[in-house]
């Protein structure tokens, strides 16, 4: 399989939400970052929900938790082994070593908390899947999740910037206001700093 270099750069851990380490209990949240040469492709484990979120420059794909401890999509050709070491994708026939992140590893603000380093932005965007947290940060409880695609209103950038990307403070289009990471959003009409891209037509 070939993966287009041009998409690999920003893609660095690009669905990155509740991480731990691999040897965290089965019922939090996992973060995997894979590749090397270039590539970059991130997976998010949620054993609660038995799925797992992989971010890759082909776009965002959904496993499913399987009895033999496999992650797998429905047509089995991308396939997540947590369990080895280290822990492995398998995109088709290729293999791809991975490595568990740690919980805000390179989580940061200017101010040390939470609040006091907003900026108001108020701008269309799109959620490209994933979690919603009631705070700016991988340290919050989650409120729900978006599918690819969905609208939101981006209303202020928090300051609080994770793996090269901010958390942001976004409304959906039935009013729910929550926190997303902006590595995986994009932004209508003009580029925001901070967020993964401007928005395809």
């Amino acid at each position: 399989m070939y993966l287009t270099p041009r998409f690999t750069a920003p893609l660095l851990a690009a669905a990155c939400f509740t991480l731990s380490v691999a040897s965290a209990p089965a019922s939090e949240t996992a973060h995997f970052d894979c590749g090397g040469n270039g590539l970059s492709i991130s997976v998010t484990l949620e054993p609660e929900t038995g799925t797992a979120t992989v971010v890759s420059p082909r776009g965002t794909e959904q496993l499913r938790a399987e009895s033999d401890g496999v992650w797998r999509d429905a047509a089995q050709e991308l396939q997540f082994y947590a369990e080895e070491t280290p822990p492995t994708l398998w995109m088709g026939s290729e293999q791809i070593s991975c490595k568990p992140m740690l919980a805000g590893a390179t989580q940061t603000h200017a101010s040390g908390a939470v609040g006091g380093n907003e900026s108001m932005i108020n701008a269309a965007g799109r959620s490209l899947g994933g979690r919603l947290r009631n705070g700016p940060g991988t340290n919050f409880g989650a409120v729900g999740s978006l599918a690819e695609g969905t609208p939101v209103t981006i209303v202020t950038n928090t300051g609080v910037q994770f793996d090269g990307y901010d958390w942001f403070e976004i409304r959906t289009g039935n009013g729910v206001s929550a926190y997303q990471w902006g590595g995986i959003m994009c932004s209508e009409a003009r580029q925001i700093a901070g967020i993964y891209e401007q928005c395809r037509p």
